[in-house]
């Protein structure tokens, strides 16, 4: 149990006295009566924009810690940095009755406001509290019992407050540690989506708790500074408050930064290890996310704002010269705004996805949602709750409130199935009449919602040869395919040296980098399996590995792979089909993590499901 478990179990009085204190100096009263906030909805609009992103990475989290204690009358809630509560979750009976005290959406909980009370008291004292019945200020309050914990920016301070209350004394300890659990979840979330983190590092001394609760989580800039890291990496590495020193990635590991870049690059998924200056060794997963030039020094973002959008990508954009691809944007252009449907062929990694945002963003429907959602990522049982949406208790572990589904959610904009193949034959029949009536229905009952959407699919399966074989309906392939396109693989394409050049633009934007004539020379030879995803992270190791008087990338600023020319997955020579490239990619994973189902699919962005259906084709075959 850590320091911090055991001072909650404590429930210190001194904190409750201290609040009641302050409360008395206020001059607030106990027999005060609830006054009209008219501003309320005013007030939670403009504080849901500020506070987007804790929102965005708070609610999920929030809905799977109510089905821990779900029907236990009692309300999850989530407030921001001044005690306005933002969101809640939890059981209708005890939603009602709170709501007559305004614990509720709109509505501040501060201690000047609401006097002791869990949320406003764990943010006076920036700790996690509990408040139970008689412990209230306000004796309208006296019937909740409280427990709220801090939820810490990145760069730290306060970043909000996560409460569970009820009308009954929760299991103190269970609820302490379920809440203490849910608030580092999100706090890790918001850490490793900080807008400049280019590597995020996971880490522990035992193998077995990375991937955990447990693990030690850092981010870096290409650089090798540390933007920010979890408390559970403050405690394994022995280091202060982190999130406000300037520490880098050389003074805390005797591991270089550039044998971790590499690393990175060439096995991600594969743990290495690491050791600490303090002489401690750590197994550890490290992933390169996003390598761009940083900030100029200084300049801090608010971690409660998205970041700000790119420039939208149209078809033009995309045509550097290529004649394929060419040929595939006029095409395409021919049915924008049309009611016909788009499908997209090609290998892993050719922009499939890229060329459908493309699209919408070039037609009239630009202005309108793009809605993605990759048939192969969720399993088959969850994927038609998925596109249609759900009503309130559908299925066990359904939310409570219901979802819309992707196809209601894509409505004036456009719906992208990417690798539509490994939909399930059931779901496919289902789709079908969606396309031809235009018209959805929620698991579980309720009405038909019209939906009006532009549909574009895409596969590295040849659909047709699904057909074929019995694995996709052929109804739905004539319904897909009236307008189907094929993006070549990079090693085929003819602007290989443009879209190396745009790449490098896209990764350094205020710094301009040359190619140097040895390296565009290696970039044409090599094959290039992983095609534009794997020369993206390839330039983007060779950005990062530029020293800052540095403006021309030489080969030995690239991943060693290219240099050596090895590549675990050969490109597939032309006359074999894409069920054979996709059987002999399968089976090489599989082996080289030496059977690991689990590390496989993670390796191929599948599911283990998904993963195990392929096995079984690969042994009918």
């Amino acid at each position: 149990m850590s320091p911090i478990d055991q001072h909650l179990i404590n429930l210190p009085v001194d904190t409750i006295r201290r609040s009641w204190e302050r409360c008395a100096t206020r001059g607030l009263r106990a027999d005060e009566r609830l006054p009209d906030d008219p501003n309320a909805r005013v007030r939670l609009s403009d504080r849901l924009e500020a506070n987007a992103r804790l929102v965005a990475y708070a609610q999920p989290i929030m809905e799977h810690l109510h089905q821990q204690i779900a029907r236990s009358s009692s309300t999850i809630l989530l407030a921001d940095d001044s005690g306005v509560i933002l969101r809640s979750v939890g059981d209708s009976d005890f939603l009602e009755r709170a709501a007559r005290v305004a614990l509720k959406p709109g509505h501040c909980w501060s201690e000047h406001v609401m006097g002791t009370n869990a949320i406003g008291t764990a943010l006076t004292e920036q700790r996690p509290v509990a408040v139970i019945g008689e412990e209230h200020f306000l004796d309208r309050n006296k019937f909740l019992t409280c427990i709220a914990a801090p939820i810490h920016a990145p760069t730290g301070g306060v970043l909000g407050i996560l409460d569970i209350s009820c009308s009954a004394r929760l299991t103190q300890v269970h609820a302490l540690a379920l809440l203490q659990t849910t608030t580092e979840i999100i706090e890790n979330r918001l850490i490793e989506t900080l807008d400049d983190a280019s590597v995020v590092l996971r880490f522990h001394h035992q193998p077995e708790a990375l991937a955990s609760p447990l693990e030690g989580l850092a981010v870096f800039n290409e650089s090798g500074g540390m933007l920010a890291c979890n408390r559970r990496a403050e405690r394994l590495l022995g280091l202060p408050d982190t999130r406000h020193s300037q520490s880098a990635f050389n003074d805390i590991f005797e591991t270089r930064w550039n044998v971790l870049l590499d690393h990175a690059l060439r096995s991600s998924f594969r743990p290495t290890k690491l050791r600490c200056n303090r002489g401690r060794e750590f197994a550890a997963t490290v992933l390169v996310s996003n390598l761009r030039r940083v900030r100029p020094a200084g300049a801090v973002r608010d971690p409660r704002v998205l970041p700000r959008p790119r420039p939208r990508l149209t078809l033009e954009d995309m045509d550097l010269g290529d004649k394929a691809v060419g040929t595939a944007i006029r095409r395409a252009r021919r049915i924008l705004g049309l009611d016909i449907p788009l499908l997209i062929q090609g290998e892993t990694g050719t922009g499939k996805e890229v060329f459908a945002q493309a699209f919408h963003n070039s037609g009239p429907r630009r202005d309108g949602p793009f809605v993605a959602i990759n048939c192969a990522a969720i399993p088959g049982n969850l994927i038609e709750a998925e596109l249609f949406g759900y009503t309130a208790g559908a299925y066990t572990g359904a939310r409570g409130e219901g979802a819309r589904g992707k196809l209601r959610e894509a409505h004036g904009g456009t719906l992208f199935l990417d690798e539509i193949g490994d939909m399930p034959l059931k779901l496919q029949a289902v789709l079908l009449r969606v396309l031809e009536t235009r018209r959805v229905t929620p698991l579980g009952g309720g009405p038909e919602e019209e939906i009006d959407l532009s549909l574009v699919c895409a596969s590295h399966r040849s659909l047709k040869a699904l057909c074929e074989v019995g694995e996709f309906r052929s109804d739905l392939y004539f319904r897909l395919s009236a307008m189907s396109l094929a993006l070549p693989p990079l090693r085929e394409r003819s602007d290989l040296e443009g879209m190396a050049r745009r790449i490098l633009q896209e990764e350094s934007p205020d710094r301009p980098i040359r190619l140097a004539t040895s390296t565009l020379d290696l970039i044409r030879r090599h094959p290039w399996p992983g095609n534009i995803r794997q020369l993206k992270n390839a330039l983007r190791l060779g950005v990062a590995m530029l020293g800052d008087d540095e403006e021309t990338l030489g080969p030995d600023h690239l991943p060693q792979d290219l240099l050596d020319g090895d590549d675990t997955v050969h490109p597939v020579p032309a006359a074999k089909s894409l069920r054979a490239a996709e059987v002999r990619l399968v089976e090489d994973t599989v082996q080289r993590h030496n059977g690991n189902i689990s590390a496989a699919a993670r390796e191929l962005g599948i599911t283990r499901t998904t993963l195990y259906r392929k096995l079984r084709q690969t042994s009918d075959d």
